[in-house]
């Protein structure tokens, strides 16, 4: 075919087709092995899967420790297949993770970003620090060096995981604060230390910037909205005023700053919510039963870095509900409780409890596309499947 047409009829021919084929083709010949493989095509191939309109939110399912294995399922409960929510195997996809896992190992999904799914254990197991990069489309991962800020004398607080486009480059940020006696944090007058990963790099560094000189909520996800991570924040003891904030990271400044919540949120000390998107707008969602009233309700963001446009749409009233996960395309508000997975209807204030099969180690809301991505970076996972 490479003798009859043009070489940019052929880039654009093969850019259209799925991954698993373009992996086969790269054994044709070695000039479509090093096209395949190329920065420009892999760019090309992955800005037509984002633009597929096909593309929708999905759940990632992590099913028990010892495999790994995470479940990709359509999110919106609305649609029913033999009469049962996500009951028909060909509804899901079955991602087989990066590698085997214990109680010690259990990697969790900080983020995903173009098809490819940032793991870690930092949260959960400080001594270890093990975060891999995974492309489930071309089973490939690896593992990221340990970071330099050590975990004897530091406790990890907060995590998250980006793209920043005019570098084309994927970051990790990680935020820790220094350990005082007796394993309790010293919060007063401490601001986190910084360092990032980067993957065109491969290595981790310090920033000299000083972190935000608030307080991270305790194992919070963050969310990746108009080119920065976001987390829920407030201040520290000590410290003044108490205030509930947004702190925000600038992949590409590589700046903090910090925006407000919600006026009658600012002050409440038991505040419990996670950050979120709602409808491709900054949000903060419930994150737990636990807390006063005012934590039930989702708020959303319609004008970002605007304070003033903080507008609540409704109360989540489940009781026993763990976190809220995300929202369906058509409104619904899928809920974790008791690693069962519920949709919960604003309108009608009722709840269904969606059958997902097996045990449910964690829940994370996103969408999936397949992509090259990783595909010329050397693997660096030890004892990868």
């Amino acid at each position: 075919m490479s003798d009859r047409l043009p070489n940019g009829v052929i880039t654009d021919i093969l850019s259209r087709l799925p991954v698993k084929s373009l992996i086969r083709f790269r054994s044709v010949s070695k000039e479509w092995c090093s096209l395949i493989s190329s920065p420009h095509f892999i760019a090309t191939h992955l800005s037509r899967s984002l633009s597929n309109s096909q593309h929708q939110p999905s759940l990632f399912l992590s099913h028990d420790y010892t495999i790994h294995t995470v479940l990709l399922y359509p999110s919106d409960p609305q649609v029913e297949h033999n009469g049962d929510f996500f009951a028909n195997p060909s509804d899901r996809i079955q991602l087989y993770g990066p590698g085997p896992s214990n109680d010690e190992y259990s990697l969790h999904l900080v983020g995903s970003s173009n098809g490819l799914l940032c793991l870690s254990n930092m949260i959960l197991n400080y001594k270890r620090g093990l975060c891999v990069l995974w492309n489930p489309s071309i089973q490939k991962a690896i593992s990221l060096p340990k970071p330099n800020l050590g975990f004897d004398s530091m406790l990890i607080q907060s995590v998250g995981f980006g793209y920043e486009p005019t570098t084309d480059d994927y970051k990790l940020v990680r935020l820790v604060y220094p350990r005082g006696i007796d394993d309790k944090i010293l919060f007063n007058n401490v601001p986190p230390l910084v360092e990032i990963y980067t993957l065109r790099t491969g290595i981790w560094r310090s920033i000299t910037a000083p972190g935000p000189p608030y307080l991270m909520k305790m194992c919070s996800s963050s969310v990746f909205v108009n080119g920065a991570l976001h987390w829920p924040a407030n201040t520290p003891r000590g410290q003044g005023a108490f205030r509930n904030v947004i702190v925000w990271f600038n992949m590409k400044d590589e700046a903090f700053g910090e925006v407000g919540m919600p006026k009658s949120l600012q002050g409440l000390k038991d505040l419990n919510v996670s950050v979120a998107l709602v409808d491709g707008l900054l949000a903060l969602v419930p994150r737990s039963m636990f807390g006063n009233e005012a934590s039930q309700a989702v708020w959303v963001m319609k004008e970002y870095g605007a304070e003033e446009s903080w507008s609540k749409l409704f109360d989540v009233r489940i009781g026993g509900f763990e976190r809220v996960i995300g929202f369906t395309k058509s409104g619904e508000v899928l809920v974790q409780k008791a690693k069962s997975l519920f949709s919960f209807g604003p309108s009608s204030r009722g709840y269904v409890d969606l059958p997902i099969r097996g045990p449910v180690v964690e829940i994370y809301l996103d969408t999936y596309v397949e992509s090259l991505v990783l595909l010329n970076v050397a693997d660096r996972f030890p004892g990868r499947r």
